[in-house]
């Protein structure tokens, strides 16, 4: 079992973030057919940062994994932003 220190937590928290504010920018910025297209760069400029911050952990051990679970949660809290955004307008 990995370690709390061979996750990185605060990376992982970190790209969470980043991904929860872009897609909050997205989500009050654009609206209809627009907004999907922008949550698609985001999903991917999210990523972009995950992969920056856990290839600077220098760290081989668990980074496939750290990484799959990074990139999954940004998705998954874009995805709540969005749908809270949805419904409330």
């Amino acid at each position: 079992m990995p370690t709390a220190h061979s996750w990185h937590l605060p990376r992982l928290f970190a790209a969470w973030a980043v991904a929860a504010v872009i897609g909050v920018l997205v989500t009050v910025f654009f609206s209809g057919d627009e907004r999907f297209a922008w949550l698609a760069f985001a999903i991917g400029l999210s990523t972009l940062v995950t992969f920056g911050l856990q290839l600077g952990t220098a760290q081989r051990e668990g980074f496939i994994t750290r990484l799959a679970f990074s990139v999954a949660g940004s998705v998954l809290v874009i995805a709540v932003i969005d749908v809270i955004g949805l419904l409330l307008s």
